[in-house]
């Protein structure tokens, strides 16, 4: 069974395609101000509608990185950040600035800039994470520095950071301080992801981990964005928690994908990545279940047997049930956070953000 709890929200079949990608679309993500802050209308939004803002806000984004690609050209690495920026990507930091600066009453043209920065920010990371990991493949293609080389991936990651930081830098002093100490944050979260044991981490150095690699950064998205949208300080806080409580589920139900879904080794486990169900089943689970994960942890050889074995073990253990109450947790908090901001269907497009049912792999 594939369990998969919160996004990507972009589940599209040909058919949506076709009638979604129109030139209309892009007026809804970026176009007519006037429309896109209609305030004080809430709003209950159809799926239809929420998957055609977030599928028109992601084109406007893709389209975004293309001209800012097109501007450096000429720069030797260029063919690398284009492989890096233009790949199957979900854009949901991106989206999420959008989105949170239109809660606060906000024009997207104006935040298009900084929303470009944080994917900048997020695909370096991306592209250091796979040097660290070793991972030749992510979302059914070749990783940069495997399909370059290493220095070349290290390299582009850098001038990634770089292009991020100067996009940021018209938005003020604040923006910056909360982006590079979110950048710092994450880096601190890789550092502990690194050299987390399996033998001696406890749940609260797993959450300690995933709260600076994977929520920070969604953190600051929503921040920010409501902060360059002109949103009160309780408005800017709000939004940070949003973003923070989406970040912590959307990273629980990215380990839970890593292990239930279909036909698949866990990456997790055979890069000897230490997460919640893995760490779960290995406190409680008894001394055979714990033999067998210390055995494969950081083997690159694991079976489909043994790693169906390994889900057995897990889901007799209550891991997978442990998960995702967490992740009804999460997403409980990140509904919370919002009662302070407006009634709209830019809020009502948040509150289905962190609950939308994702079908969508890679």
């Amino acid at each position: 069974m594939h369990f998969i709890i919160i996004i990507n929200p972009i589940v599209i079949t040909k058919s949506i395609i076709s009638s979604y990608i129109q030139p209309f679309l892009i007026t809804i993500a970026w176009g007519n101000d006037s429309h896109m802050r209609t305030s004080g209308d809430l709003v209950s939004c159809t799926s239809e509608d929420f998957h055609s803002y977030v599928l028109g806000t992601k084109h406007s984004i893709e389209s975004g990185l293309e001209r800012l690609l097109s501007k450096i050209s000429d720069v030797k690495l260029h063919p690398l950040l284009e492989f890096a920026l233009l790949s199957n990507g979900k854009r949901l930091r991106p989206i999420l600035t959008v989105l949170s600066a239109q809660s606060v009453g906000g024009s997207p043209k104006k935040v298009e800039q900084l929303a470009l920065s944080f994917e900048l920010l997020h695909t370096a990371t991306l592209v250091h994470d796979d040097i660290i990991d070793k991972d030749t493949c992510r979302r059914g293609m070749k990783t940069l520095y495997s399909k370059w080389f290493t220095k070349g991936a290290l390299l582009a990651g850098d001038a990634l950071i770089a292009l991020s930081v100067n996009l940021a830098t018209e938005f003020g002093p604040e923006i910056m301080k909360i982006l590079s100490n979110g950048g710092l944050e994450l880096s601190d979260g890789e550092y502990i992801d690194a050299f987390l044991s399996l033998d001696s981490a406890t749940k609260q150095e797993y959450f300690t981990k995933i709260k600076k690699k994977s929520a920070s950064l969604f953190r600051c998205a929503t921040c920010c964005g409501a902060l360059a949208a002109g949103g009160t300080p309780l408005e800017v806080e709000a939004l940070g928690k949003f973003g923070e409580s989406f970040g912590m589920a959307y990273q629980l139900n990215d380990d839970l994908d890593d292990l239930l879904g279909n036909n698949q080794i866990s990456r997790d486990l055979t890069n000897g990545n230490v997460t919640l169900p893995i760490l779960y089943m290995y406190e409680h689970g008894n001394d055979a279940a714990r033999e067998l994960v210390e055995r494969n942890f950081g083997n690159r050889n694991v079976t489909s047997a043994v790693m169906e074995e390994i889900r057995d073990w897990m889901n007799e253990f209550g891991a997978f049930r442990y998960c995702k109450e967490k992740i009804k947790d999460y997403i409980e908090k990140s509904h919370s956070s919002l009662e302070v901001i407006r009634d709209s269907k830019f809020k009502s497009y948040l509150m289905q953000f962190s609950g939308y049912v994702d079908e969508f792999e890679g």
